[in-house]
């Protein structure tokens, strides 16, 4: 099996004046090819799924594409996103035939006259692999969700606590990710859109009110037919069409049961 990984992270403040520039990535390391598992393969996101491609005992060879990350700030200068743009499109056509796509993104990226990096990114990657490649993608869970992700993948797991837990995210996506590169799993998503913003000052999953919310998604999770519940308090800093929270449900061929339990999270 023959899996693609892209990690592209950034969190916009829309009202930062300062773009972020390619600069700012190069200083956190953008590197392509074999190189990103050669740096990253003991933490973080790439270390996360490399784990769980050694726990999933399939036998799976890795294609690296690029991995760019920087600090949050204000937009992506659109020399940095067209950077990246590229280098996806570039990536994915000389990469051969796969048999899933992982992209490990963040969710609320903006750029110069872009709101949805993030939604962008995963279009340029179906423009390329087509519309039926299995893709598995991570965020932050302060992603702002719009409705060009939820079409362009078929399965979105969120971080599951704050302080971030990265590495296990990105664990847990990528063992969901074989079971659909796999065929073991038919994804059914449910999502909801709340037209709401909140400060974050208590945005600790440790304690409520977020312990409450993050606490019924992994009590959810306890029942087989349910994949992956994943909350989105989307930050507050980021000023675009589609802002606001979101709920994701995604079960195993239940469309009912996520109706349902998207509809309890967005109510919680």
């Amino acid at each position: 099996m023959r899996i693609g990984l892209i990690q592209i992270t950034q969190e916009t403040s829309s009202f930062n004046p300062t773009l972020t520039t390619l600069a700012d990535f190069e200083s956190f390391g953008i590197y392509e090819g074999d190189e990103i598992i050669e740096r990253l393969k003991d933490a973080g996101p790439v270390g996360g799924y490399l784990a769980a491609i050694k726990q999933s005992g399939a036998n799976v060879e890795t294609i690296p594409i690029i991995r760019g990350a920087a600090r949050s700030g204000g937009r992506l200068s659109s020399e940095a996103f067209e950077f990246f743009d590229n280098k996806v499109r570039d990536g994915l056509q000389l990469a051969g035939p796969l048999d899933g796509l992982v992209m490990l993104l963040h969710g609320a990226a903006s750029a110069e006259g872009l709101d949805d990096v993030e939604g962008a990114l995963l279009r340029t990657a179906r423009d390329v692999v087509g519309p039926a490649l299995p893709l598995a993608l991570m965020l932050d869970h302060h992603a702002n969700v719009t409705q060009e992700m939820i079409d362009h993948a078929d399965v979105i797991v969120g971080f599951r606590t704050q302080p971030h837990d990265q590495f296990e995210t990105a664990h847990d996506l990528t063992l969901l990710g074989v079971r659909l590169f796999e065929g073991q799993v038919t994804p059914t998503t449910a999502w909801r859109k709340l037209r709401m913003l909140t400060h974050q000052e208590q945005y600790l999953t440790a304690r409520g009110p977020m312990k409450t919310l993050f606490d019924r998604a992994r009590d959810m999770e306890r029942d087989p037919r349910v994949l992956s519940v994943s909350p989105f308090p989307m930050q507050c800093w980021l000023d675009a069409d589609e802002g606001g929270w979101a709920m994701i449900v995604i079960t195993d061929d239940d469309a009912a049961l996520a109706e349902t339990l998207a509809d309890e999270m967005a109510e919680l």
